[in-house]
Order: C-alpha cells, then structure tokens, then sequence
C-alpha cells in the first residue's frame, strides 16, 4: 500500500515547543474580524513553513545523510512550535458564536486535532516517547534462519523465541524493509516463515511495550484537553461522523460474507500446500502463511491458492517488449489525466521529481506524492520499475498531484482532503480504472484477441481475485487494528494483547503461529501502531475508492459488469473528478459524497464494491461448494493460543478439567469463551 506524504499538515506528531498547560475551553472572543485577520496571517505563515519543512524533508528523502536529518528535525520542531502558538491563538475564539460556517471550520479544524493541549513537559514527554517507540521499530533487526537444530537435536519448533532471535551465528542484520517483507512473499517453507515472524513480534513488541502504555496514558491526557473523552474519540472526530463507530461497524457486517467465501477459498488452498497439521479444514489460519507478516495482504499467496486453468498474461513483459521507461510510465499517466479533461503536470514536476532510484546518494524508496505549498511546486518520489505494478503506481501517485493542483486555490486549512481516507480513495478509484483489463487492452499491453468484455471471462475472474487478496484482508485487518486502538485508549492496557488476537481472530480469522503471552505486545509489530498514525482511514478509503469509481463509470455511460469499467477519455468523468478535487476540505465528506453522487447519497456504501466483485463471489461460491464451513469455527485450543483458560484460584485448564470443571466453546460475537456446565 503506497502511503502519501501530506508536507503540507503542521506535524502535529512532531510537536514540541513552547506551550502553557492549559485545557481547551472555549473563550468569549467571538469577533469575526479578528478571526478572519488571524486567518489570513496564518494562511500565509502556515504555507511558508510548509514550504521549508517539505524542502528539508524531500532533501533527506532523497539523500539520507546525517547533516540533511539534522536540518529536517530543525524545521520540523519550528514548525511544530508554530502549530502550538497557532493552536494557543485558536482556542481563544468562541467559534461556536462566529456566523461565518467557513471560518468557523476552519478554526476547528486548528483546535480539535494535534496535542498542544498538554503542558510543556508533558508534551515533551509524548514526543520523546513516541521517538523511543519509532526508533526500536526501525533499528529492529533479525538474524538469517539457518533452520538449525534445536540443542536436544531436534528442529527448533518455533516456540521457544529466544533461541530465534539470538540463537544464529552470522550478521543479525535483516529489517522488516525490504529483507523481512519479501521473505514473507517469497518462501514456501512453514518453518521459515514461523522463525521470521517470531522474530519480528520479538524484537518489536516486547521491548517497548512499557513505553507503549505511558503513550496511551499522555495521549489520552492531550485528547481530553481538545475536549474529547479519549484519544481514541479524537481520532474518529476527523470523519465528522457521530455514529462513526457504528458505522464501520455496519459496512464490515455487509462485506463479511464475501470475505469468507474468500477467506475459505485461500484457506482450501494453504492445506493442500502445509497440511492439515498446519491449517485446520474448518478453522482459522495462522498468520503468518499469508505473504504478509501482518498478514494484511494475500496477493502474494495467489500462486498457491489459485485453481491451475488461472493464468494472467504477462503485462510486465509486454511494457519490456514495449520499450517503456519510468519516464514514459509518468508520461502515460499524465495523458490519461489529460484525456478525461484534467490539467498536465508543470514544468517543475517534471524538472523536480525523482522517478527512479537515485545513482548518487542513499534515497528512501517507498512511493510518495509531495506538495510543496506554494501552489506551483508538486512532486512524486517513486524508484520505479518497468513493472505492472509500478505502472498502476504512477497513476496512484499522479492522482494525488492533481489533488493537490485542483485544490491549490483553497486556504492552507483546506487543501486536504476532507477527512483522511479521500486522497487514498480517489487514488485507488483511478487505479481501479487503469489497473484493469478494459484499459490495458485499449492501450495496448493486452492482447486485443482476449475477451474482457464478458465479466465472467477466466482473464477477469483471475484479475477480480488478485484485487481482492488485496483489498478485502486489507479492510479485515485495518478494523480489527483500529478496534483494538479503540478499545485500549478507552478501558487501559491491561490484557492488550490478548485482546489484539480477539479482534483479529474475530475480524480477519487470523491466530497466532504459536503461543502468546502476557509480556508479548504483538501489536507493536506494525508501524502505525506505535508511531501514532491513523488506520481506519484504509477500511474507509478502500468502501469509498468503490463509489467514486462507479460514479465515474456511470458519467462515462459505462454498460457491463463494474469491474470491466474504464473511464478513460471520458471528460464528463473528468468534470465530476475535478469538480470533487476542487472542493478540498471546504466540504464535510458526507457533502462531497453527495456532490460526487449528484444528490443520491451522502453516506459510505458498500454496494459499489459488492456490485464490482460479483462475477468472483459467484465464482467462489462455486470454489467452495464441497467447503464444510464457509468462514471459520473456532476451538478452545485456538483461543487458547492467546488467553490461556483459567480454572478456578488461577489453575490451569487440565488443573481445572481434574477438579471437575467442563470447558466448552461458546460462541460470543465471534470469538470463543468457556462456560462451566
């Protein structure tokens, strides 16, 4: 999943500065002439810091050194002082009494967010706190599996961690990118792929599972200081949803019956390839046989699971025989925002973006769209490859550009999308255009012999089951993350991580490769956990990317299935695409929703991505019609894996099954409980 760089916020992660300890209560200033003034000093101060922190972050993106990491940090912490004396002057303004709607946003969307709340010491504290947790994650390395023997001279079986970690001779030197992630692709072997994600939960999640409470404790402190009961309630604020927790709640409920046909699907094939001693026919499946280490992607299992007569043609290799370069990948993109009526990029893109991997210095390869908020300057870093994959890529990557184009004209506070899932979601809805058979074959790199017409065709049931490994587990593991985050702001970190398991087990069907206990804190093991990062926004980006998708369909007259949908060349796509960008964060997502459906809806619908992945779940269905369960059952020795069962006076379950307890699974919401009967 690409992750885009918005250069243009005020770091409110980074703050740290000079603040008083104050909580944020609204004041009785509610002159609008003073705000409108404050506004307008702040519209040109914000975008010329904006400007020095994207300049100095882009330097050390794109040359790694000590001395251009150094210059970053200083303008990150000026401008993260600023945001803090810009937040100090907002909360001073009673804008529930201002009339204006458009100013009075705008102040809230400068007094809600960030944690300038805190005092000063304490601010400092989170920030130190929050570095301590990001640099474990991304110093964290593992030693090679060497598939050893265990000292009693049988193979290790993966429960004693320890030995993992440690227990290897040789350089201990492997990261989680790009050693580690395509590892987790690439092998086939069981032990392996235990070792490693062993090792990874070891080295990530226990150390710093300590430093992880004190975070939720002064996280919780800033949030109740914007005014929130949790940090947890201050995150959902920015979808400016009420009923925001059940919302998600209700799309998961509609999309969960697709899942588990796929999930059943995958599962069918993992014990043809480890054995039912590894995968249970009806139960869960241990997470680290996905491709993935967080087991949030399965695209790279296909090869396993998929039927033989599936077979995708070779796109990559036709660009090859094509003679495409990253450049010419970039300048296909731009003709495909051309063709629907969008502006070219700049001179300057052109001139300043960075398309393929530097030769010179040590650059940071992960993708990324850049603004530089001075209207002019915009740029993508991508160290691209002649790829089919990379190829989507750029298109991704150019749709944010022309985001942040079309909403140059907008003050500072909203040239961002309205809530964080609408730049990803308008991304991946132009992806979802170009990544397609119907477009490849209209631009040549796929045969114009093969029918893609007919949605039930072997080409398209192939392409609809690669998009959705990856979009379907992404939105499982995204809400059982998310839940999880939820939940320990709110009731406190005690059993946080059987707690994680739950969730996954009940959202994703996912356990555990081996036992976990007490001191282990497996959710650490993913970035956006500890460093503080929202992730709801992908479920939201990934239900909205499908509605934005259609909607452009339907103004390009498409007819047929969903999936075989290009809206290339269509200007009145073009037109509805521009007339949504232009908005930014002026308007609320639920009007931009509206606006993009034409007064149909104002509301996230899953219906869309149903109706686009119809010709596979009917294909599933019929893959899984010999399945004993569609989904997963699960047994006391799975739930047992995590929260290990007590009897009574804390023994142990066999102590409790000899003192005559009965353990049996009970099924509530999903998950397994005992009961005594």
């Amino acid at each position: 999943m690409v992750h885009v760089l918005f250069c243009c916020t005020l770091l409110a992660v980074l703050v740290k500065g000079q603040i008083s300890d104050l909580r944020y209560t609204e004041t009785s200033n509610d002159n609008l002439a003073e705000a409108i003034q404050f506004l307008r000093e702040f519209d040109r101060e914000a975008a010329e810091m904006c400007n020095r922190v994207a300049n100095a972050e882009w330097r050390f993106s794109t040359n790694a050194t000590e001395f251009n990491k150094r210059r970053m940090r200083e303008q990150q912490n000026l401008a993260a002082k600023f945001e803090c004396i810009t937040w100090r002057r907002a909360v001073a303004f009673d804008s529930s009494r201002i009339i204006d709607t458009s100013i009075r946003r705008q102040l809230g969307r400068i007094v809600q967010q960030g944690r300038c709340g805190l005092g000063e010491d304490k601010h400092t504290e989170l920030q130190h706190v929050l570095a301590l947790l990001k640099d474990n994650y991304n110093n964290a390395k593992v030693c090679p599996y060497r598939g050893q023997e265990s000292s009693d001279g049988g193979t290790f079986s993966g429960y004693k961690s320890s030995n993992y970690v440690t227990g290897y001779s040789g350089y201990c030197d492997l990261k989680i990118t790009p050693d580690l992630v395509r590892i987790m692709e690439t092998s086939r072997s069981e032990p392996e792929l235990r070792y490693y994600w062993i090792a990874w939960h070891e080295k990530t999640g226990p150390p710093v599972r300590n430093t992880f409470m004190r975070y939720l404790d002064l996280a919780n402190q800033a949030a109740e200081r914007h005014g929130f009961h949790d940090a947890g309630e201050q995150m959902r604020s920015v979808y400016e949803d009420e009923d925001f927790f059940f919302t998600v709640n209700d799309l998961w409920g509609q999309l969960q019956p697709l899942y588990k046909q796929l999930f059943s699907f995958v599962r069918k094939g993992l014990v043809r390839q480890y054995g039912e001693h590894v995968v249970r026919r009806d139960g869960p499946i241990p997470a680290h046989l996905l491709g993935n280490m967080w087991a949030q992607n399965w695209r790279h299992i296909m090869d396993i699971i998929k039927p033989g007569p599936l077979e995708s043609p070779d796109v990559t290799g036709e660009m090859v025989r094509q003679g495409y370069t990253p450049l010419k990948m970039f300048q296909t993109a731009e003709e495909f925002f051309t063709s629907i009526g969008l502006p070219p990029m700049a001179p300057e893109f052109w001139r300043n973006s960075m398309l393929q991997s530097p030769t010179d210095s040590a650059g940071q390869c992960s993708a990324s769209a850049w603004d530089f908020c001075n209207k002019v300057d915009f740029r993508i870093k991508q160290c691209t490859q002649v790829s089919l994959d990379d190829f989507i890529n750029a298109h991704h990557e150019m749709t944010h550009i022309q985001y942040y184009m079309q909403y140059a004209s907008q003050p500072f506070l909203y040239r961002e999308g309205p809530n964080p899932a609408f730049h990803e979601a308008l991304a991946n809805a132009v992806a979802l255009s170009v990544g397609g058979p119907a477009h490849l074959q209209k631009i040549g790199l796929l045969s114009s012999s093969i029918t893609v017409a007919n949605g039930n065709t072997v080409i398209n049931i192939e392409y609809l089951l690669n998009l959705a490994l990856d979009k379907l587990p992404f939105m499982a593991f995204s809400i059982a993350l998310e839940k999880w985050r939820w939940y320990v702001f709110e009731k406190g970190p005690v059993g946080m991580n059987a707690r994680w398991w739950e969730l996954r087990l009940r959202y994703q069907g996912m356990i555990p490769p081996t036992g976990r206990a007490f001191e282990h804190f497996d959710a650490g093991a993913k970035f956006h956990v500890i460093s503080d990062q929202d992730y709801i926004k992908y479920f939201v980006a990934t239900v909205l990317q499908f509605q934005i998708f259609s909607e452009l369909c339907l103004a390009a007259n498409h007819y047929g299935p969903l999936h075989t949908c290009d809206f290339y060349r269509s200007r009145e796509a073009g037109r509805i695409l521009s007339d949504v960008m232009q908005q930014g964060a002026s308007l609320t997502a639920a009007q931009l929703i509206k606006l993009l459906t034409r007064g149909k809806t104002s509301r996230l619908s899953v219906d869309p991505l149903l109706e686009f992945f119809r010709p596979l779940e009917a294909w599933l269905e019929a893959q899984n019609r010999d399945e004993e369960i569609i989904g997963w059952s699960s047994r006391m020795e799975d739930v047992a894996l995590f929260q290990p069962l007590m009897g009574r006076n804390g023994h142990s379950p066999s102590a409790a099954l000899s003192a005559g307890w009965t353990l049996l699974p009970v099924l509530l919401g999903g998950l397994i409980v005992t009961a005594r009967v």
